[in-house]
């Protein structure tokens, strides 16, 4: 319980823990680079340059790599830490049949998202030409058959093969994937506003949005930034991914700031809260969420932008390895400020006062 200078008690939520903060961070990474995977897709698909075409499918590999580990890792978040009864889970058809639920309808979300990602992970792998070290599903099949002699490689390439819609369908399946992608993204902030009377951080109007942004920007960064690490800059539009993350990031900015506004000159509830994150997690908020995940990434990307437009920087191999190097650093930061967001936006939420 805390006591504020309005004479009210609030009693801080118990109901969430950090293991809540987790999963919300891997699903809104699994849908950012789900989507972050199919924009590449889509660039691949219409670019009549056949090197760009092979860049942009290593990214789309990438994309569903972390797509299904991001959704695979919340959900062990939710269900084993926080339900703690994951084969009951097993009976969602029959148990969430109330449709009026956020709660119903994000499961549904889920699952057809991930049904979705498998699907299409599967076509990228198996069916289509898979190269890079984004490929090492399709190493691992392989190196499986070659050394245990069971054509586990050789029969998914003919399912893959056998099942494949073609490019341009698989595209338009895609496309429905990312619409469930953003419905993950957004139904979590819009979970969470539907107690926003009580928890006035958890702002039913704001907080969608601002989850929506953190995931957009956290998925691409992650997902773009494994390209760079493992893949390296040659032909992966790496400059153009990066200016697109910055306005997913400055686009967060905004929302921030009108959510800290809306908390400032809210009720004592909501000024009780804003106190909190500005405070007490001052230094997860200003340090983590501000400095780490959205100034430093901005001013990094500036440099980047100014150093690439004097020099090219592949005509010194130590120059090449340091701006492959800054952009890592840049997007792991955006990864680590999205960590601490959902971290703050469990551990600064109150509830309802215990007397009037």
């Amino acid at each position: 319980m805390i006591d504020t200078p309005d004479g009210l008690v609030w009693l801080t939520q118990q109901e969430y823990g950090w293991y809540i903060a987790a999963y919300l961070f891997f699903s809104g990474l699994a849908g950012g680079a789900y989507l972050t995977g199919f924009a590449a897709d889509v660039l691949g698909f219409v670019s009549e340059d056949v090197s760009t075409s092979r860049s942009m499918h290593s990214i789309t590999q990438w994309g569903s790599v972390l797509a299904l580990g991001g959704v695979g890792a919340g959900m062990i978040f939710l269900l084993v830490f926080h339900l703690g009864a994951p084969i009951r889970a097993l009976l969602f058809p029959i148990l969430f049949v109330n449709f009026g639920s956020w709660l119903v309808i994000g499961t549904w979300i889920i699952v057809l998202f991930t049904m979705a990602a498998i699907i299409q992970a599967f076509w990228i792998f198996w069916g289509e030409e898979a190269a890079g070290r984004s490929a090492f599903p399709r190493a691992i099949t392989g190196q499986l058959e070659r050394r245990f002699d069971v054509p586990v490689d050789t029969w998914l390439v003919r399912i893959a093969t056998w099942t494949h819609p073609g490019p341009r369908r698989r595209l338009v399946l895609s496309g429905l994937g990312s619409a469930l992608a953003l419905g993950m993204i957004a139904y979590t902030g819009l979970k969470l506003g539907d107690v926003s009377a009580t928890v006035p951080l958890w702002d039913g109007t704001l907080l969608p949005f601002l989850f929506l942004a953190s995931a957009l920007s956290i998925g691409l960064a992650a997902t773009i930034g494994v390209t760079v690490l493992f893949e390296g800059l040659d032909g992966m539009n790496v400059t153009a991914f990066s200016v697109a993350d910055d306005a997913v990031i400055l686009g967060e900015i905004v929302v921030l700031a009108l959510l800290l506004a809306t908390l400032a000159s809210g009720g004592p509830g909501a000024v009780a809260a804003f106190e909190l994150l500005t405070g007490e997690y001052g230094l997860a908020f200003w340090g983590g969420v501000i400095t780490v995940g959205l100034v430093l990434p901005l001013a990094l990307s500036v440099s980047l932008i100014a150093v690439e437009r004097r020099v090219d920087v592949h005509t010194s191999d130590q120059l090449y390895r340091l701006v492959r190097g800054i952009y890592t650093l840049k997007f792991g930061l955006v990864v680590l400020g999205g960590v601490a967001l959902r971290y703050l936006i469990i551990a600064a939420a109150y509830n309802a006062p215990l007397s009037l």
